[in-house]
């Protein structure tokens, strides 16, 4: 289910592995997720830490899949 976008972390990366767990988690598979201002709409990057993921989270929370649970 993960975006063409995803690139895995290196094996040992255990941080980084912790922080694609928690995106994924919450409905997050690496897809276009935008931030809007305005009219305009910009591509978001997303975030390289677990505590930056977590405010990604409910920042973007109604650009997340629904997983059904």
């Amino acid at each position: 289910m993960m975006d063409i976008r995803f690139r895995p972390p290196k094996k040992r990366d255990d941080k980084q592995w912790k922080k694609v767990e928690f995106l994924v988690s919450h409905g997050f598979f690496f897809q276009k997720v935008y931030r809007k201002e305005g009219p305009l709409s910009y591509r978001e990057k997303y975030p390289s830490t677990l505590e930056q993921a977590k405010e990604f989270v409910v920042k973007y929370k109604d650009q997340a899949f629904d997983l059904g649970i």
